[in-house]
């Protein structure tokens, strides 16, 4: 039998909470990394987040290899302090037993931020890997950044090897990096037209009505120019800063449309 990970209780520990307090709006605070096949073994392909050739890479697996990367998966998240081992009994009693694993207070966090978040920003302009994703975990103020590695045009490496980064921090912290993020040239081949950014919200309105809300972002210079639903217009990199915090407040208590439309 293999490893058991518990992960059916991600409530809000008193450890966790503990890590949601030491928070401020000048830094974050790594959760740590994770590979696509961690997040396979920790039940992600169910999330409604997942992305999609990650989810079709694991179900093409079958059983015994499924198993052995569970048995290596466990083991190096345990290395990683992200999982806690906790044996069932001694001697031939443990080796019958599977031993159940425990999640850290990090990786409780990023799993129930994934596995149901109360709303959640992308960014992408890349298909070839998944979009920088920013998820608020449900019964928090706070944001956790999800951070795929990304694709090089050398060695392009299998979905179950790609390896995400997690950050928890701020609303105002994440603005700033979606303000960044946005400035950021992007790199193209020459004479070839500049996609713009694309930040898109996701949340849901009363009555459980799914909605969202996209930005389209072009860089010019130092500034951006942005359109969306309810606006038009430039914006220099503090002017930039400001909105993305006001509309990710915006989002934050209330997730629907309303409160970032005139």
């Amino acid at each position: 039998m293999g490893p058991h990970i518990d992960t059916a209780d991600l409530a809000l520990t008193p450890a966790v909470r503990g890590l949601l307090d030491t928070l401020d709006d000048s830094t974050f605070i790594s959760l740590g990394v994770l590979f696509g096949a961690d997040l396979c073994v920790l039940g992600g392909t169910t999330h409604k987040t997942c992305w999609e050739p990650l989810k079709t890479a694991w179900k093409d697996l079958d059983q015994y290899n499924r198993d052995q990367i569970a048995e290596a998966s466990t083991q190096s998240m345990c290395d990683r302090d992200l999982l806690i081992s906790s044996p069932n009994g001694s001697g031939l009693e443990a080796l019958i037993i599977p031993t159940d694993y425990r999640l850290s207070p990090k990786l409780r966090l990023l799993l129930s931020a994934r596995e149901s978040p109360a709303f959640m920003i992308a960014t992408h302009y890349e298909l070839r890997t998944p979009a920088v994703t920013y998820f608020q975990p449900k019964g928090t103020s706070a944001i956790v950044q999800e951070i795929p590695e990304r694709a090089s045009s050398t060695a392009d490496r299998g979905p179950l090897d790609t390896m995400f980064s997690y950050r928890l921090s701020t609303q105002a912290f994440a603005a700033a990096e979606l303000a960044r993020w946005a400035l950021k040239p992007i790199n193209v081949p020459r004479y070839t037209p500049k996609p713009p950014r694309l930040i898109s919200f996701f949340g849901r309105a009363e009555g459980g009505r799914s909605v969202s809300y996209q930005l389209t972002i072009h860089r010019s210079g130092r500034k951006a120019h942005i359109d969306a639903p309810d606006i038009s217009a430039d914006f220099s990199s503090q002017q930039l800063t400001r909105f993305m915090t006001d509309v990710v407040t915006k989002w934050t208590h209330s997730h629907g449309p309303q409160v970032v439309t005139q």
